[in-house]
Formats: structure tokens, sequence, C-alpha cells
């Protein structure tokens, strides 16, 4: 008799047990009505820059957005059905994270439990915005020679970005991708050790030909260009060479800096051919000052060079040659990153060097090309020095 009553009490209770499943099963329907029936889409910070080195780059180039529906009172037992596109993802995660192409604008996500599927669109007013795309061309200054990603080890050799351009992941332009903050960045970085503006940066198949092929690919040109020209086209190699054998010859350089005027002038009308108007072109860095300020070789990196011509070679071809740097950024409309206070304490000779010595290049890299090029602290503060320019739209 008792388990007759108890099989009629839940024959009577049934309805009101299913109503209490079924809500504590698809509790998403307890939104109020004014709930929007969408999902949140937010930007994905994307820490490291995205490489553009090709044209193909540039057209795979996707912005990552998090899709939620997290928001929304959900039971364990609920299924997320994530569309995009043709691609589908079936999760109970809810929220997804979604490489969106600038063509695709619309999302769906399907909600279901065993007895309830309710979809949900969230439609993007605007395509992705692009990324702020940096670009850097010229030679070992920006190519960050003398500082590999992973130095040499015994048996192993040094590891870069580009082997064959030394190329760094430790040198300003990518330093400088890497720390803008609030956008999605990207970084054409073409320097490559040993370019001059005939061989590298405007011969064929070089760093500019290159670059107007990413150009023409996205459609518009690098949003800012890092520029370093001018220490190979002068022969910074010969500098150092005829001042440790203490042989400068002034009269040698004076022809070069004619010739350097020129091809500087050269780089700039390819530069407005292509419209590129933010260009940050650095002066270069000063190798002979010592913690006092003061021109010094007594170190032996220069040599048996005599302190008179060490000073001679720093007056009339390091100093002079940044003089030119400046007035060609003028005259073009360029900006220019003065590094003198920086080196003006740490040459190679100081006791707080921001110079690769000979010995740190060969225990670094192997071999002294490293040599007289900044070292990775150098970098770093190059890099912060131009993240604070006010006029490159960081």
């Amino acid at each position: 008799m008792l388990a007759f009553l108890y099989f009629v009490q839940m024959l009577i209770n049934f309805p009101k047990m299913m109503v209490i499943s079924w809500n504590n099963m698809i509790s998403f329907q307890k939104l109020p009505s004014s709930a929007p029936l969408n999902f949140r889409v937010t930007t994905v910070y994307q820490q490291n820059p995205e490489l553009w080195m090709t044209p193909a780059d540039v057209i795979r180039s996707t912005v990552a957005v998090n899709a939620s529906v997290c928001h929304l009172t959900m039971s364990k037992s609920t299924w997320l059905t994530w569309k995009v596109g043709d691609r589908v993802v079936e999760t109970r995660d809810c929220n997804q994270v979604i490489r969106l192409s600038s063509s695709e604008t619309i999302i769906s996500v399907t909600l279901s439990t065993p007895f309830k599927t309710q979809k949900f669109l969230s439609e993007l007013i605007s395509p992705p915005a692009k990324p702020y795309w940096l670009a850097a061309i010229g030679d070992s200054y920006s190519s960050g020679q003398g500082n590999p990603d992973i130095p040499m080890t015994h048996g192993s050799p040094a590891k870069w970005l580009d082997d064959s351009c030394y190329r760094s992941s430790k040198a300003f332009p990518y330093l400088v991708s890497q720390k803008i903050k609030n956008v999605t960045s990207s970084l054409s970085f073409l320097s490559c050790s040993g370019s001059t503006v005939d061989h590298g940066i405007l011969s064929k198949n070089g760093q500019m030909e290159r670059l107007e092929q990413m150009i023409l690919a996205r459609g518009a040109p690098p949003d800012v260009l890092f520029l370093t020209v001018g220490g190979n086209d002068i022969g910074f190699t010969d500098v150092i060479s005829m001042i440790q054998r203490d042989k400068l010859n002034e009269k040698f350089f004076d022809m070069r800096f004619f010739f350097v005027s020129h091809q500087i002038d050269r780089v700039a009308r390819r530069l407005e051919e292509l419209n590129i108007t933010r260009v940050v072109i650095l002066d270069y860095y000063d190798v002979t000052r010592n913690e006092k300020g003061v021109v010094d070789g007594s170190c032996g990196a220069f040599g048996q060079v005599s302190l008179p011509n060490l000073q001679l070679a720093e007056r009339k071809i390091f100093q002079k040659l940044n003089n030119l740097l400046r007035r060609k950024a003028k005259q073009h409309g360029w900006v220019t990153v003065d590094t003198t206070e920086i080196f003006r304490t740490r040459g190679i000779c100081s006791k707080d060097s921001l110079i690769r010595s000979r010995n740190e290049s060969m225990r670094l890299q192997g071999n002294e090309y490293g040599s007289f090029h900044p070292n990775e602290d150098a970098h770093v503060i190059i890099a912060e020095k131009i993240l604070k320019l006010d006029n490159l739209g960081f």
C-alpha cells in the first residue's frame, strides 16, 4: 500500500520535476528578455610581432579574437559549436580564441543541451584592424650583428632569426615591434649585415624591392620604416682598419662623403615613390669614448693607434657622417634618433661599454664580425628611445 501511494505521489509531482530538470539543464533560458542574444568579442593581444618577410605573409595575415559566452549561465552539460566560415569547433568551453581574416565578418555559436538548441550570432561591424606595420631596412646596425638570439655553445653554432644577414631578435627594430602596446604589430625585418645602398638596399631582389612587393600585397605602405644607411657606404670597415694600422687618410674619405650624400638621396626618392612617409633614421654610434666621455684607445681595441689619429677619426669621419645624416633627414622630412648621449660615455674602451669587443664577438658568435657593433643593452636603450617618440603613432 505504501509503495502504491509513493508511486501515485511521483505521478502527481512528475510535471514539476520535469520543469526543475529542464531549467537546470538549459539555464541560459533564464536570461531576462532584455539580455542580448549574442556573444562578446575582444581582440587578443599578440605579445610577439608577426614577421612579414614575403607577400604571402601579408596575404595570410589574420587577427586573433576571443569570442565568449561566459557571461551567460549554462549547465555543465551544454555543448557549444563555434562556426567561422567553414571552420567548426565543438567544445564545452564558454570561450574560443579564433584567428579571423579580414574577409570574415560573421561568427556564429550554437549552444546545445539534450533538450534545447539556441543559436547566437554576432556580426563584426567592420573587418579587423590591420596590424601596425613596421619595416626595417639597412645594414648590420639595425640587423643586430653581434647579438645572436642564442649564443654559440660547445658543439653548436650561434642561432639567429636569419643566419645569412646576422639578423637578431635582440635588435632594436624587433624590440620596438615587440613592445608596442595595445595594438597588434607586424614587422618586415629586412636589414642585413654588410648591406650598402647599391648592394643590399636598392639592388635587384634587394630590401626595397622585397618591401615593394609586400606593399602591393597589403595595398598600403608600412606605418613606420627604420633606416640605417651610410656606414658601409662611407667604409666603416676601412676606417677601423686604417685606425688600427695608424694610417688614417682624411683625404681618402672626402669624395666618399659626396658619394654617400648622393646614395641617401637615391634611397629617399625610392621611399617617396613607395609613399613611405614615416621614416626613422638613426645616426651612428660613437665607439671611441670612455666612461669619462673622452676619446680613448688605451684598451687596445684599435690596435696600436695613436690618440691624435683616433681623435681625428672621431671628429672628421664619425661626427661628419652623423652631421650628414641629420642634414639629409631634415631635407627629406625623416625623424632622427640621436644616439649621442647613449654612447657618450660608453664606447668600446669604457668600463661600462655598450660596444661589442672582438673577444665578445668570438665567444658569442664564433667570429669577429660582431666587433664594434652595439651590444644587447645598447639595442634595448635605443628601442626605448624610439618608443618615446611622439610622432610615430605608437
